[in-house]
Protein backbone atom coordinates (compact mmCIF):
# COMPACT_ATOMS: atom_id res chain seq x y z
CA UNK A 1 0.00 0.00 0.00
CA UNK A 2 1.36 3.39 -0.77
CA UNK A 3 2.04 5.75 1.95
CA UNK A 4 2.23 9.69 1.42
CA UNK A 5 4.14 11.57 4.31
CA UNK A 6 3.06 15.46 4.44
CA UNK A 7 6.70 17.27 4.72
CA UNK A 8 7.82 20.71 5.14
CA UNK A 9 10.82 20.22 2.86
CA UNK A 10 12.99 22.36 5.28
CA UNK A 11 12.40 19.92 8.10
CA UNK A 12 15.14 17.59 7.87
CA UNK A 13 14.99 16.04 11.20
CA UNK A 14 11.48 14.96 10.55
CA UNK A 15 12.47 13.40 7.19
CA UNK A 16 15.05 11.45 9.35
CA UNK A 17 13.22 10.45 11.82
CA UNK A 18 10.77 9.04 8.99
CA UNK A 19 13.11 7.37 6.99
CA UNK A 20 14.03 5.48 10.67
CA UNK A 21 11.35 4.00 11.16
CA UNK A 22 10.02 3.06 7.40
CA UNK A 23 13.81 1.24 7.42
CA UNK A 24 12.73 -0.63 11.36
CA UNK A 25 9.57 -1.53 9.91
CA UNK A 26 10.41 -2.81 6.41
CA UNK A 27 8.29 -0.03 4.71
CA UNK A 28 9.40 0.93 1.16
CA UNK A 29 6.21 2.30 -0.99
CA UNK A 30 5.92 5.83 0.30
CA UNK A 31 6.61 9.36 -1.00
CA UNK A 32 6.78 12.45 1.02
CA UNK A 33 4.65 15.56 -0.44
CA UNK A 34 7.06 18.35 -0.62
CA UNK A 35 5.18 20.58 -2.95
CA UNK A 36 2.59 22.90 -1.08
CA UNK A 37 5.28 24.87 1.08
CA UNK A 38 4.14 28.23 2.28
CA UNK A 39 6.14 30.12 0.02
CA UNK A 40 4.99 27.56 -2.38
CA UNK A 41 1.31 28.43 -2.48
CA UNK A 42 0.46 31.01 -5.33
CA UNK A 43 -2.55 33.62 -5.19
CA UNK A 44 -4.16 31.59 -7.85
CA UNK A 45 -4.23 28.30 -5.98
CA UNK A 46 -5.39 29.99 -2.67
CA UNK A 47 -7.92 31.79 -3.82
CA UNK A 48 -9.24 28.89 -6.26
CA UNK A 49 -9.04 26.71 -3.12
CA UNK A 50 -9.35 28.28 0.50
CA UNK A 51 -11.46 31.09 1.87
CA UNK A 52 -8.50 32.33 4.04
CA UNK A 53 -6.51 35.99 2.30
CA UNK A 54 -3.14 34.98 3.58
CA UNK A 55 -1.29 31.77 3.43
CA UNK A 56 -0.52 30.34 6.64
CA UNK A 57 0.99 27.13 7.83
CA UNK A 58 -2.55 25.39 8.47
CA UNK A 59 -3.57 26.20 4.63
CA UNK A 60 -0.25 24.72 4.32
CA UNK A 61 -0.70 21.29 5.87
CA UNK A 62 -4.31 21.54 4.44
CA UNK A 63 -3.20 21.70 1.07
CA UNK A 64 -0.70 18.99 1.36
CA UNK A 65 -3.04 16.98 2.27
CA UNK A 66 -5.23 17.98 -0.55
CA UNK A 67 -2.17 17.30 -3.10
CA UNK A 68 -2.16 13.61 -1.36
CA UNK A 69 -6.05 13.05 -2.17
CA UNK A 70 -5.18 13.92 -5.37
CA UNK A 71 -2.18 11.83 -6.23
CA UNK A 72 -4.41 8.99 -4.76
CA UNK A 73 -7.20 9.72 -7.15
CA UNK A 74 -4.67 10.32 -9.99
CA UNK A 75 -2.85 6.76 -9.86
CA UNK A 76 -6.42 4.92 -8.74
CA UNK A 77 -5.49 3.95 -5.76
CA UNK A 78 -7.65 1.62 -3.97
CA UNK A 79 -6.76 2.83 -0.69
CA UNK A 80 -3.80 4.36 0.68
CA UNK A 81 -1.90 5.52 4.18
CA UNK A 82 -1.70 9.44 5.17
CA UNK A 83 1.37 10.16 7.18
CA UNK A 84 2.48 13.53 8.91
CA UNK A 85 6.30 14.27 9.47
CA UNK A 86 6.30 13.85 13.08
CA UNK A 87 4.51 10.50 13.33
CA UNK A 88 5.79 8.12 15.86
CA UNK A 89 4.26 3.72 14.57
CA UNK A 90 3.57 1.79 17.85
CA UNK A 91 5.89 -1.43 17.92
CA UNK A 92 2.54 -3.02 16.85
CA UNK A 93 1.94 -0.98 13.89
CA UNK A 94 2.11 -3.86 10.94
CA UNK A 95 0.79 -6.24 12.77
CA UNK A 96 -2.41 -4.28 13.90
CA UNK A 97 -2.44 -2.45 10.37
CA UNK A 98 -2.81 -5.55 8.25
CA UNK A 99 -6.04 -6.78 10.42
CA UNK A 100 -7.02 -3.31 10.17
CA UNK A 101 -6.93 -3.85 5.92
CA UNK A 102 -8.40 -7.74 6.74
CA UNK A 103 -11.39 -6.26 7.88
CA UNK A 104 -11.76 -3.24 5.33
CA UNK A 105 -12.04 -5.89 2.95
CA UNK A 106 -14.30 -8.37 5.06
CA UNK A 107 -16.90 -5.15 5.52
CA UNK A 108 -16.63 -3.91 1.99
CA UNK A 109 -15.67 -0.73 3.41
CA UNK A 110 -16.13 2.45 0.82
CA UNK A 111 -15.74 6.50 1.14
CA UNK A 112 -13.88 6.14 4.57
CA UNK A 113 -11.39 8.27 6.26
CA UNK A 114 -9.88 5.43 9.24
CA UNK A 115 -7.95 7.18 12.12
CA UNK A 116 -5.07 5.47 13.42
CA UNK A 117 -3.74 7.94 15.83
CA UNK A 118 -4.80 8.57 20.25
CA UNK A 119 -2.66 12.14 19.51
CA UNK A 120 -5.65 14.04 21.14
CA UNK A 121 -6.53 11.00 23.39
CA UNK A 122 -9.37 9.63 22.34
CA UNK A 123 -10.48 6.24 22.24
CA UNK A 124 -13.26 3.53 21.47
CA UNK A 125 -15.58 3.38 24.38
CA UNK A 126 -15.20 0.03 26.19
CA UNK A 127 -18.65 -0.54 25.92
CA UNK A 128 -18.60 -0.56 22.19
CA UNK A 129 -15.23 -2.92 21.78
CA UNK A 130 -15.53 -5.83 20.23
CA UNK A 131 -13.54 -9.09 20.20
CA UNK A 132 -11.61 -9.30 17.13
CA UNK A 133 -13.06 -5.75 15.84
CA UNK A 134 -10.30 -3.05 15.15
CA UNK A 135 -12.25 -0.78 13.33
CA UNK A 136 -15.78 1.44 14.92
CA UNK A 137 -17.89 4.36 12.77
CA UNK A 138 -17.21 7.62 14.74
CA UNK A 139 -18.71 10.75 13.29
CA UNK A 140 -15.65 12.61 13.59
CA UNK A 141 -11.62 12.20 13.08
CA UNK A 142 -8.59 12.55 15.31
CA UNK A 143 -6.56 14.20 14.04
CA UNK A 144 -4.54 13.82 10.74
CA UNK A 145 -1.66 12.55 11.94
CA UNK A 146 -2.22 8.89 10.76
CA UNK A 147 -5.31 7.35 9.19
CA UNK A 148 -6.20 5.24 6.16
CA UNK A 149 -8.03 7.27 3.13
CA UNK A 150 -9.88 5.01 0.37
CA UNK A 151 -9.94 6.39 -3.39
CA UNK A 152 -14.09 7.50 -3.16
CA UNK A 153 -13.17 9.82 -0.13
CA UNK A 154 -10.02 11.35 -1.24
CA UNK A 155 -12.32 12.05 -4.53
CA UNK A 156 -15.01 13.49 -2.63
CA UNK A 157 -13.13 15.59 -0.90
CA UNK A 158 -11.56 17.10 -4.00
CA UNK A 159 -14.57 17.72 -5.10
CA UNK A 160 -15.95 19.33 -2.14
CA UNK A 161 -12.99 21.86 -1.54
CA UNK A 162 -13.08 22.60 -5.60
CA UNK A 163 -16.44 23.48 -5.36
CA UNK A 164 -17.09 25.31 -2.18
CA UNK A 165 -13.47 25.91 -1.26
CA UNK A 166 -11.78 25.17 2.02
CA UNK A 167 -12.09 27.24 5.16
CA UNK A 168 -10.78 25.06 8.00
CA UNK A 169 -8.32 23.54 9.08
CA UNK A 170 -7.52 19.75 7.67
CA UNK A 171 -8.77 17.79 10.66
CA UNK A 172 -11.71 20.04 11.21
CA UNK A 173 -12.48 19.82 7.31
CA UNK A 174 -13.06 16.42 7.31
CA UNK A 175 -15.70 16.39 10.41
CA UNK A 176 -17.20 18.96 8.30
CA UNK A 177 -17.55 16.19 5.64
CA UNK A 178 -18.12 13.51 7.82
CA UNK A 179 -21.39 15.77 9.15
CA UNK A 180 -22.35 16.27 5.52
CA UNK A 181 -22.50 12.92 4.61
CA UNK A 182 -19.75 13.32 2.24
CA UNK A 183 -17.26 10.67 3.77
CA UNK A 184 -17.57 8.36 6.93
CA UNK A 185 -15.23 8.18 9.42
CA UNK A 186 -14.01 5.10 11.56
CA UNK A 187 -11.72 4.72 14.27
CA UNK A 188 -9.01 2.37 14.79
CA UNK A 189 -8.99 0.33 18.04
CA UNK A 190 -6.13 -0.43 19.36
CA UNK A 191 -4.15 2.94 18.31
CA UNK A 192 -1.32 2.61 16.37
CA UNK A 193 -0.06 5.86 15.97
CA UNK A 194 0.74 9.13 18.01
CA UNK A 195 1.86 12.60 16.94
CA UNK A 196 5.63 13.56 18.40
CA UNK A 197 4.34 17.51 18.42
CA UNK A 198 1.52 16.77 20.47
CA UNK A 199 3.60 14.73 22.87
CA UNK A 200 6.06 16.62 23.70
CA UNK A 201 9.08 14.54 21.34
CA UNK A 202 9.33 16.89 18.65
CA UNK A 203 9.08 21.13 18.00
CA UNK A 204 5.59 21.95 16.62
CA UNK A 205 5.44 23.65 13.46
CA UNK A 206 1.78 24.97 13.84
CA UNK A 207 1.29 26.44 17.13
CA UNK A 208 2.88 26.52 20.35
CA UNK A 209 2.94 23.36 22.12
CA UNK A 210 5.38 22.65 25.02
CA UNK A 211 7.86 20.79 24.33
CA UNK A 212 10.49 18.28 26.28
CA UNK A 213 10.53 16.21 29.25
CA UNK A 214 8.31 17.56 31.63
CA UNK A 215 5.70 17.80 28.41
CA UNK A 216 6.09 14.19 27.62
CA UNK A 217 5.73 13.25 31.11
CA UNK A 218 2.64 14.73 31.48
CA UNK A 219 1.15 13.72 27.99
CA UNK A 220 1.62 10.05 29.20
CA UNK A 221 0.21 10.08 32.44
CA UNK A 222 -2.72 11.73 30.72
CA UNK A 223 -2.88 9.30 28.47
CA UNK A 224 -2.78 6.33 30.95
CA UNK A 225 -5.82 8.15 32.95
CA UNK A 226 -7.35 8.69 29.49
CA UNK A 227 -7.48 5.01 28.34
CA UNK A 228 -8.66 3.55 31.56
CA UNK A 229 -11.52 6.09 31.63
CA UNK A 230 -12.59 5.30 27.76
CA UNK A 231 -12.23 1.47 28.89
CA UNK A 232 -14.97 1.82 32.14
CA UNK A 233 -17.06 3.86 29.67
Amino acid sequence: MKIYVIHVKAAYDREKHMLKQFNEKNINDYKFILDGDIDDISEEKLNRLFTSKEVTATISCAYKHYLAYKEIVENNLKYALILEDDIYLENNFNSIFNKIEEEIKENNLKNYIISLEDSNLRYVKGSERRKKQYLYKNKEGRLTGAYIIDFLAAKNIIDEIEKNKCHLPIDWYHNLCSSKGIISIYWSHPTIAIQGSLMGKTKALIGTKKYGFLRICNFFLQRIYKRILYKCR
